[in-house]
């Protein structure tokens, strides 16, 4: 668990940020007469294969959004190669037994972070919550590059400010039928956080225009989204285990 912050909120060396890294997230339906034993049963899980290495794997409960009351198991960070090893017949077996029988449905979708639209301090620590922001891109030719290229002037412009929270940018490594394919994570420590802002900083739309001259969020990041996609929403998750 520690790693899995380590890497998913910390200062990384350049190398690190050239390398590939993938999350598998799996969207779990409860079968509520026994969501305890999911919980519990995904717990010996991880503990017997996914407690180290590259596919270590964590837990977390969707409490706002249009997967609440489902659970996310989250499996990484690791390179897409890793995928070519999948688990053998008593790992799942051992799925089976603690996790899919207490379910009512699996969903799958990789995640590839993109190390320049994203921004984290230099120290931060490790938070409970987790704001998943994800656009749905209209399907136009270039409309997931325009998308990109502004969530990007965003990473840059609160880097820049030396702003206090962190934003991690994840791309979906295949295409969704709704275009749901670019997701902004704002891990944070309490929900009065969003008292006064949406996840980015206060006034950080004045802070903006003033690091990239007057009118310049409204035309590089407010124009772009509204003419690029089709809106956007938010799910709130808490870690588990």
């Amino acid at each position: 668990m520690k790693k899995l912050f380590l890497l998913l909120l910390c200062t990384t060396t350049l190398i690190a940020q050239k390398s590939e890294l993938v999350y598998e997230n799996i969207f779990l339906t409860p079968v509520k007469s026994s969501e305890n034993l999911l919980v519990e049963g995904i717990k010996r899980h991880n503990q017997k294969y996914h407690s180290k290495g590259k596919t270590t794997a964590s837990l977390y409960s969707v409490l706002i959004g249009q997967h609440s009351g489902q659970y996310v198991w989250l499996n990484g960070p690791m390179e897409l190669a890793e995928y070519d090893n999948m688990p053998d017949s008593a790992h799942m077996e051992n799925w089976q037994k603690n996790i899919r029988i207490h379910v009512t449905s699996e969903k799958v979708k990789m995640a590839k972070l993109n190390w320049e639209a994203s921004y984290t301090p230099p120290a931060w620590g490790s938070p409970n919550y987790i704001l998943w922001r994800t656009f749905k891109i209209k399907h136009n030719m270039d409309s997931y590059n325009m998308i990109l290229g502004a969530v990007t002037k965003i990473g840059k412009a609160l880097k820049e400010m030396d702003a206090p929270n962190p934003r991690r940018v994840y791309e979906s490594v295949f295409r969704s039928e709704d275009r749901s394919d670019i997701t902004l994570v704002y891990p944070f420590k309490s929900f009065s956080r969003f008292s006064k802002s949406n996840g980015l900083p206060q006034d950080f739309q004045s802070k903006y225009d003033k690091i990239n001259g007057p009118g310049a969020f409204k035309k590089e990041v407010g124009d772009v989204i509204t003419k690029h996609a089709n809106g956007w929403h938010d799910e709130v998750l808490m870690l588990i285990k």
